[in-house]
């Protein structure tokens, strides 16, 4: 879980089904034909991903992400949505205190923004919203990642690459090169993506 302090915090609610590399690829970087680690292996890549898409702070494969958040606001910033696939549902607590999803006629989706967002369209405006509740009550899902490894752009699988390796020649944590590993790797990952919390006192 991240939080953008006070009012809105978001999860990983899907974890991608695919990783940036088969266990083969991740094997044949580190120069591995034992089968028998396979099942390390796939942890070294899991550990790649998720290095590159915390420094990065993008999801690199679809996933499903919740954004909950206090108020609504004119624009939506979705953090980890660099790219933003799709918005499942933008839900709210009415004034009774009720879930309700909102219609897809208040906002529109924004999918080339970095990071994706939703916005309120004009001529429209955002429901009240329970007054007893002060936290959470907006909850967006949303989908975010590239469909095939092979989208991700080439840098950021190389930066992967390099700290798959590193942490193969590095298994105890000891060696002091090892402990380099994710400095080497940001050297290729450039392509950051900065998430800015959203103004609630720009909207009334």
């Amino acid at each position: 879980m991240a939080v953008c302090s006070p009012e809105c915090q978001w999860n990983l609610t899907t974890a991608p089904a695919l990783e940036p590399f088969s266990v083969e690829e991740a094997k044949a970087q580190i120069r591995s034909v034992q089968n028998q680690e396979d099942g390390l292996v796939q942890s070294y890549i899991k550990a790649a991903r998720q290095a590159a898409e915390d420094y990065l702070s993008r999801g690199l494969l679809t996933q499903t992400w919740t954004l909950a958040q206090s108020d609504f606001t004119p624009v939506i910033p979705l953090p980890m949505a660099a790219p933003l696939a799709s918005v499942t549902s933008v839900k709210y607590y009415d004034v009774d205190g009720n879930q309700q999803t909102l219609s897809t006629s208040i906002y529109e989706v924004d999918t080339r923004s970095r990071p994706g967002r939703v916005a309120l369209k004009s001529g429209q405006s955002w429901p009240s919203l329970h007054g007893g509740r002060q936290v959470n009550r907006i909850e967006i899902a949303y989908v975010v990642g590239y469909t095939s490894r092979d989208l991700i752009p080439e840098a950021i699988r190389q930066g992967m690459r390099i700290y798959i390796g590193y942490m193969d020649a590095d298994r105890n944590g000891l060696e002091p090169d090892g402990k380099r590993a994710l400095e080497v790797a940001k050297l290729f990952w450039t392509d950051r993506v900065f998430y800015t919390p959203p103004v609630y006192e720009a909207y009334s």
